[in-house]
């Protein structure tokens, strides 16, 4: 073998050994939180995270209000950091790089840095900060009137809140549009739409994000709950049985031939206990017409679903498997937040969705006249 082949095989050994040294190296990469709170000693701070259900959770020791957490996400994730000691969390969009956080003990100030994803998450934030700030005024009139069961100041609020949601709709779809590309997006359209059961904004924005969003922890998110939405879109035909509070299965194709109204609720929801007066009034004056409504409780103990039933006068018939949000039916069909509805036809099609307040009412009024 001639001097010039040694070497070449020499320098490709090197070469190898060196490559195999950096590539665990760079299978380790992650992120690094570094964070500095103003005011505060020692105590624990907590890190979480939450994907498809499952939650990650860690935790270190902040000495003299410094701290260091370490580790790894699989894409852009939205996170909290809570402080021992330190009332409220920190949100923080976490991706595999160095961050900063800075704050203080009354949370005077907060500042992230080193994390693309987060910047844009702050603009979403103060867009959801000014119209929380709208609309904290707005549900106290609706729960004094609900208090003083005035209706007209009631349904006044509510339409107040009704037009601020449309304002807001608006003021999200716009966000998503201007940053379709980062991962963000989808994560604003899960939390806004697909958590607040708005499918026509879920499949109005789908298909402007870009690839690189879907291609995201939220964007692979957001085309799952797509699927399973799918099974309560206008026209589809749900079936399913359940339990009532009896014990005895009760079938949702039993109810062929009337206009049925799948209502999923819980006694602990107090939006849901709002609308149940609705819901009393719609049957009274409908039912005898051929309409319907099954209950569909998201309780876990018994006695407090029996409980509500009674004190709020429900005269349908309910089920529940009293696994709380893990329902069988809740996880089937998506429903991730309460009052939710589906309103069937004679066929057992499904006609509507969410109808609100006064709106059952009408939509019967133009089926069963």
């Amino acid at each position: 073998m001639s001097m010039n082949n040694k070497r070449f095989l020499g320098l490709l050994a090197i070469a190898v050994m060196m490559l195999l040294a950096v590539a665990p190296a760079a299978a380790q990469k992650g992120f690094t939180i570094t964070g500095k709170v103003t005011g505060a000693a020692d105590g624990k701070v907590y890190f979480s995270y939450t994907i498809n259900e499952t939650r990650v959770q860690d935790s270190v020791m902040m000495k003299n209000g410094s701290f260091t957490i370490k580790g790894k996400v699989p894409g852009p994730v939205y996170s909290t950091l809570r402080m021992q000691g330190i009332r409220g969390a920190i949100g923080i969009f976490v991706e595999n790089t160095i961050i900063t956080v800075e704050t203080d003990t009354a949370r005077s100030f907060t500042r992230i840095s080193g994390s693309a994803s987060h910047k844009v998450y702050e603009e979403f934030a103060q867009t959801f900060q000014y119209v929380h700030e709208k609309a904290g005024p707005i549900y106290r009139r609706i729960d004094a009137a609900h208090k003083a069961k005035d209706t007209v100041a009631y349904e006044a609020a509510a339409k107040e809140l009704k037009a601020l949601g449309g304002e807001a709709d608006s003021l999200f779809a716009a966000f998503v549009m201007k940053h379709a590309a980062s991962p963000v997006a989808p994560f604003v359209i899960i939390d806004r739409f697909v958590n607040y059961a708005n499918p026509q904004m879920v499949e109005l924005l789908y298909p402007k994000l870009k690839p690189s969003a879907l291609k995201s922890v939220y964007g692979k998110q957001l085309t799952q709950y797509r699927t399973i939405a799918a099974h309560t879109a206008i026209g589809a035909r749900p079936a399913f049985a359940q339990a009532d509070t009896s014990g005895k299965p009760i079938s949702l194709q039993s109810f062929r031939g009337k206009y049925v109204l799948v209502d999923f609720w819980a006694s602990w929801c107090a939006p849901c206990r709002k609308e149940n007066p609705f819901l009393v009034a719609a049957y009274n004056k409908y039912h005898e017409k051929g309409f319907e409504v099954l209950g569909v409780s998201l309780d876990d103990k018994k006695d407090r679903w029996l409980k509500a039933i009674a004190a709020d006068g429900l005269p349908w018939q309910q089920v529940s498997d009293l696994k709380g949000w893990k329902n069988e039916l809740a996880v089937r069909y998506g429903i991730r937040s309460i009052p939710a509805n589906f309103l069937l036809d004679r066929e057992g099609r499904i006609i509507a969705k969410n109808l609100r307040g006064k709106e059952l009412e009408e939509k019967l009024a133009e089926l069963l006249p």
